[in-house]
């Protein structure tokens, strides 16, 4: 199946930003009750040592997605970022850059590991391969993990998106009125969340697609490769790229 670039509905500058921080707060809550990103939390401490990186950057984070659970093991803080960022997670025990940051164009004074959770695929082939481009050119170690992949098992479990927003959106913290709005009177979340979570299943990008837009980096070491925590369906692929010793661009 080729990759589709579809449009996923809270990307759109006329979404409410209720709505947005909605879906956002449910993505956070489901990765850390499904663990699927568990195995990356041992991946970046690994890349973080070897690229000598002083913390993570994390870039497009929404509501902290996978953070909760892993910022205790990679070694180094964390320090959340996004282009709309999620005022109410910006109050969690993780710290959350107050101003916009768009991936695409990271500040400089955001040195870091840069990490990318649930995300990339938001990004046309050249824009994603600027964003590599640009940790390269700047000796910023990157990380790319994605839990959708264009697969049907993948497909067909997201596509249940709906009825686990239901059944969960009592239970997510922080509590807000507008998100048991937005899921049950009328069910906007549940049919968004769903249809954001297909379409990002056929906007990811494969293992192969990931190395070649890579291919020409050669002053990093790159890893890519696919791995499935034992608690989750679901299977996490990831693209780890830190500085070559000795090496400049």
């Amino acid at each position: 199946m080729g990759r589709l670039h579809l449009v996923e509905l809270h990307d759109l500058a006329w979404c409410p930003r209720s709505l947005r921080d909605a879906l956002t707060d449910f993505l956070a809550f489901a990765l850390h009750l499904g663990g699927s990103y568990v195995p990356a939390g041992a991946l970046i401490r690994q890349a973080v040592a070897g690229a000598g990186a002083r913390r993570v950057v994390d870039l497009c984070s929404g509501a902290g997605g996978p953070w909760s659970r892993l910022a205790a093991e990679v070694g180094v803080p964390v320090l959340l970022t996004d282009l709309y960022p999620n005022r109410d997670a910006a109050a969690g025990p993780i710290p959350f850059y107050p101003t916009p940051v768009d991936a695409r164009a990271v500040p400089p004074e955001l040195d870091g590991f840069r990490t990318l959770f649930t995300s990339f695929h938001h990004f046309r082939p050249a824009e994603a391969r600027a964003i590599l481009a640009d940790a390269v050119r700047r000796r910023q170690g990157i990380g790319v993990f994605e839990v959708a992949r264009r697969a049907p098992l993948d497909i067909g479990l997201i596509a249940l998106t709906w009825l686990a927003v239901l059944a969960a959106t009592p239970f997510v913290r922080p509590f807000r009125w507008s998100r048991l709005f937005w899921t049950y009177l009328p069910p906007v979340l549940p049919l968004v969340g769903t249809f954001d979570g297909v379409v990002s299943c056929l906007r990811c990008y494969s293992p192969a697609e990931l190395r070649e837009m890579v291919r020409d980096f050669g002053t990093f070491e790159w890893e890519i490769g696919v791995r499935r925590s034992g608690g989750s369906p679901l299977h996490m692929t990831y693209l780890i790229g830190v500085p070559k010793t000795g090496l400049a661009d």
